[in-house]
């Protein structure tokens, strides 16, 4: 760490490389006073960062005298989104930009399907950049963060057991890390899908918010002063199972088995999605659409709920929760039914994506925290394997 006078580093730098690495990412190309002015660092530790970065070919001289940017093809990281039955892949570069997209639907729900599917379309991902960059270049992939739509422990590897989920475990991180080659770090889809919606989303600019998404659950994703909130043990955000008027405690309320549940009780098929129900809605279908203002009138329940307790800027409504059918009907509800309650309300601009563009988000986080220890144990003359 640097030293109140003299700015001087440690053989363990990474934190303060990775700053200024964060701002290069966020902001371009910038020189070094406007890097000290945003990282807050002295300016000898910033030259030195930047001597590191430079040397080990992260930061790279942008054309203008004295301005240097990120080496986008430096570093390269997977978001990945493991859905029910569907897989998805972004290929990021090491300023978290997507680079690459593929999608497979129809994926069977065991850990190494899965994982096999992810490894094909990063495969074809990878393929595809390093035909755009020309003969010889080759793409690493150094990280894969992982959306999972499950209760995932704090240590980023474990799904916890909770019942009407998925069976909980390392199996899936296990065969993710064997077939994608990198380490692999998993988290809640809806928490990533609020990383998502801080960095490109409704939620840029706002210390606090709450993201709720309707697509292969139901959950929240929790932004507090600025910072994720997973809570101690991981379950922070599982707003499926908050109390609700007419269920008994600890019933799931919102998510697949409430809509499978509800479903029945109208004659309509069990397995039935919510994507379905409200494009059934939308078509003038009067079973679904009274499903759908159930629904509705659960989450504005959960919003209300949330408010009093956390009291956010702002609610951000996630894929399918950002459909008119939905939303509409939650705004209205707060609007009619409490409105003394200082509730804002936003549909969310990213569509179905949240979850795999906060996973890319925070694989090109992870890229250049790994980067930056790289590059100072380089210039330190310390082995990578020395400075773990």
């Amino acid at each position: 760490m640097p030293t109140s006078d003299t700015g001087t580093l440690d053989p363990r730098r990474g934190p303060d490389a990775r700053a200024v690495l964060d701002v290069l990412a966020a902001g371009g190309p910038a020189g070094e006073d406007a890097l000290v002015e945003a990282t807050g660092l002295p300016a000898a530790t910033v030259g030195r960062a930047l001597a590191a970065l430079t040397e080990a070919g992260a930061v790279v001289a942008d054309g203008a005298p004295g301005r240097v940017r990120v080496d986008p093809d430096s570093a390269f990281g997977l978001g990945v989104d493991v859905a029910r039955d569907r897989v998805r892949v972004a290929l990021v570069d090491a300023t978290g930009t997507v680079r690459a997209r593929a999608e497979r639907r129809d994926v069977q729900r065991t850990p190494v399907a899965r994982a096999r599917a992810a490894a094909g379309l990063a495969n074809s991902c990878r393929e595809d950049v390093e035909a755009r960059l020309g003969p010889g270049r080759r793409v690493e992939v150094g990280r894969a963060v992982v959306a999972f739509p499950a209760v995932v422990g704090v240590d980023h590897t474990t799904v916890l057991h909770v019942p009407g989920y998925e069976k909980g475990g390392t199996t899936l991180h296990d065969a993710l890390t064997d077939a994608l080659a990198c380490p692999v770090s998993l988290d809640n889809d809806v928490n990533l899908a609020a990383v998502a919606e801080q960095h490109l989303g409704a939620g840029r600019g706002r210390s606090s918010f709450v993201t709720l998404a309707f697509g292969e659950g139901f959950g929240a994703g929790v932004v507090l002063d600025g910072r994720l909130h997973r809570g101690a043990s991981g379950i922070a955000g599982e707003v499926a199972f908050l109390p609700q008027p007419g269920h008994a405690l600890g019933e799931q309320v919102l998510g697949d088995a409430a809509i499978a549940a509800l479903a029945k009780d109208h004659d309509l098929p069990e397995d039935i999605t919510v994507r379905e129900l409200i494009d059934r809605a939308d078509a003038g279908d009067g079973v679904a659409d009274a499903v759908v203002a159930e629904m509705a009138r659960r989450v504005a329940v959960v919003v209300a709920s949330l408010a009093i307790v956390l009291d956010p800027e702002l609610f951000v409504l996630g894929d399918q929760a950002a459909r008119p059918p939905i939303a509409q009907r939650v705004t209205a509800f707060l609007r009619d039914r409490i409105s003394v309650l200082p509730v804002r309300i936003e549909a969310s601009p990213l569509g179905a994506d949240g979850a795999v563009l906060g996973a890319g988000h925070a694989a090109g986080e992870a890229l250049r925290a790994v980067v930056a220890e790289r590059a100072v144990a380089a210039s330190d003359g310390v082995t990578d394997g020395a400075s773990r």
